[in-house]
């Protein structure tokens, strides 16, 4: 007896479409489907951010460091002058903000300050400011010798030089007071143009003795 061949009837493309008709009436597989593209979608976002942020605050510390560098190196230009003495060439320089490899990390231009307490330079980037501020070991005035001899004239009639020494009834208290009271200023200066670091003294006449006060100008 011959026995009958069975017939398979499988081919790709019922199998296809079979599997489709079936995904299609599952509504559970769809929405597993879309809550599994979702999460992709939202975690690929999330990733994305993390990267952004992460390389915004790396270029963030990198421009801090500099900025760092910058106003050490200017306060050890101030220092430098305060370290020398009257006279010699070392107490009367030229400072240039630029002659420090800046290396293309900054966009805008650097903003620096003095005062009578610290130097420190700044740097602003999307509403997002940057600083670093140094403190000075001396004595420092943002004034030119002009402004500084001229606020002695009008406070005591003496412009503190050899030749016109500070003389009693004012004390050398007195001349330390408003010194100190100057050096609260803080001046801003352009980063763009040389600044002058020079020592000055200021001679007062203390107890029929002539002291001298070194004090080191910064100004443009």
């Amino acid at each position: 007896m011959k026995i009958p061949e069975k017939v398979n009837n499988y081919s790709p493309d019922n199998f296809q479409c079979n599997t489709l008709k079936n995904f299609t009436n599952d509504s559970t597989a769809w929405i597993d489907l879309i809550l599994s593209k979702t999460a992709l979608i939202f975690a690929s976002i999330i990733i994305l951010a993390a990267v952004y942020h992460l390389t915004a605050e790396i270029q963030q510390a990198d421009k801090q460091r500099q900025l760092d560098a910058m106003a050490q190196d200017f306060r050890s230009a101030i220092d430098s002058v305060g370290q020398s003495h009257y006279g010699m060439a070392s107490a009367n320089i030229s400072y240039f903000f630029d002659t420090y490899d800046r290396s293309g990390r900054f966009t805008d231009q650097l903003n620096a300050s003095v005062s009578g307490e610290y130097a420190g330079i700044s740097y602003e980037e999307d509403d997002k400011l940057i600083y670093a501020v140094k403190p000075l070991a001396y004595k420092t005035l943002p004034y030119n010798e002009s402004e500084i001899r001229n606020e002695l004239l009008d406070h005591f009639s003496a412009s503190g030089n050899r030749t016109q020494p500070i003389m009693p009834p004012f004390t050398y208290s007195n001349v330390t007071d408003l010194l100190t009271s100057l050096a609260t200023k803080e001046k801003n200066l352009n980063t763009s143009t040389k600044v002058h670091i020079v020592k000055s003294l200021i001679y007062v006449v203390n107890n029929s003795e002539v002291r001298e006060l070194e004090y080191i100008l910064v100004y443009q």
